[in-house]
């Protein structure tokens, strides 16, 4: 091992070191001086504020949108929405959308009376922002929650919490120098969304791929016929390795916000209880709230492999497979002639989206014992 070593009287185990030794090196490495130089850019991006006082109060609908360049120099930026006092920094601050670049994620919050409350940081896609490369962040207010997208795509939503957004007086922009923001009413959301794109249609599921679009993760694509029955839309993908969960919709509008009716919602989450030998699927339908769950631990797909996950409209019920295996079916809660659209989001990365007929005989697995709900072929 190169360079002087020193013994150190508490084993460690690093990778390139031997066990109870250090390198030289690693030892004279000034820590101190790193963290006092990051500090020290905090306060720097705290210092850069674009502040934007409310002519009047947000309201559902109320849209905000807040561009900017992140710098090398700055380590972090945030948006703010917020009450109080603005100059000494001791406001309320209603929103924190705090964008933490050295460590790829963004953190959700409240402050309220100098107390902050309990970070939120999961979030619809992967982490969007890059040094030097210019940012579009929309703000949606709704009745509940904002809705928060980046360049055009939804990224995460934040609930009212107190103080709500809802009375907030300002916006505030820290840490970005060539930041701008521009508040006005929508009656859309995203209003960058890019046009939401057709899913083909093909006489069978094993058609050859011609002239198909190009999917991207975290999608809504459009259904304009709808799907007749005995039909099935068909999603062929790669799961994420680090495998936690992923939803599909079936709507009646591709959008997002108005919301648009779920007329099936499938939810596979294998964060839950992830020692079971099955996945967690939830079925569930939004018509202007969300009704019965029906829940069952059938599904068994491999992170990080390919799969094809197939929603079948039958005489009246959703039956929904993975890989050919019956995983989950749901009544019908509305007329399914009423779906226009599908959304994806998730660990779900799409390769081929289409609607065909569907002409298969499923396999049903065997339900746990202690799970809900019970699976029909």
């Amino acid at each position: 091992m190169p360079g002087e070593v020193f013994k150190c009287g508490y084993c460690i185990n690093m990778a390139g070191v031997e066990e109870g030794e250090i390198p030289k090196d690693f030892m004279e490495y000034d820590f101190a001086e790193d963290a006092l130089d990051f500090e020290i850019q905090l306060a720097e991006a705290r210092d850069i504020k674009f502040t934007q006082t409310l002519k009047e109060p947000l309201s559902i609908g109320s849209h905000i949108l807040c561009t900017g360049t992140p710098s090398d120099d700055l380590p972090w930026f945030a948006v703010n929405i917020g009450c109080g006092d603005t100059e000494s920094g001791r406001g309320d601050i209603a929103v924190h959308f705090n964008v933490r670049l050295p460590q790829c994620y963004v953190v959700r919050n409240t402050r309220r009376h100098d107390k902050w409350g309990t970070e939120e940081t999961t979030a619809y896609r992967l982490f969007p922002f890059k040094i030097n490369q210019p940012f579009s962040i929309e703000v949606l207010v709704d009745e509940k929650e904002t809705l928060w997208a980046v360049d055009g795509e939804h990224y995460c939503s934040f609930a009212h919490r107190n103080p709500s957004a809802l009375n907030a007086e300002w916006i505030q922009v820290t840490g970005v120098r060539d930041a701008t923001l521009n508040i006005q009413k929508t009656d859309v959301y995203p209003t960058l969304a890019p046009v939401p794109l057709e899913i083909p249609m093909k006489p069978t599921l094993s058609a050859p791929v011609e002239d198909e679009p190009n999917w991207r993760p975290n999608v809504i694509a459009t259904l304009p016929n709808g799907i007749p029955e005995g039909y099935q839309v068909v999603i062929t993908g790669r799961l994420r390795p680090l495998l936690h969960s992923f939803t599909l919709d079936l709507m009646d509008e591709a959008r997002e916000w108005p919301r648009p009716n779920i007329l099936a919602h499938v939810s596979l989450r294998a964060h839950a209880e992830p020692s079971q030998a099955r996945q967690l699927v939830v079925l569930n339908a939004w018509l202007g709230a969300w009704g019965p769950e029906r829940r069952q631990r059938s599904a068994r797909l491999v992170p990080g492999a390919m799969t094809t996950l197939r929603i079948v409209r039958g005489a009246g019920e959703w039956l929904v497979f993975a890989d050919d295996v019956l995983v989950g079916e749901l009544e019908a809660r509305a007329a399914a002639a009423g779906v226009r659209a599908l959304r994806l989001r998730g660990d779900l990365y799409p390769r081929r989206l289409l609607l065909c007929p569907a002409a298969v005989t499923p396999t049903t697995p065997t339900t746990p014992t202690g799970d809900h709900g019970q699976l029909h072929a």
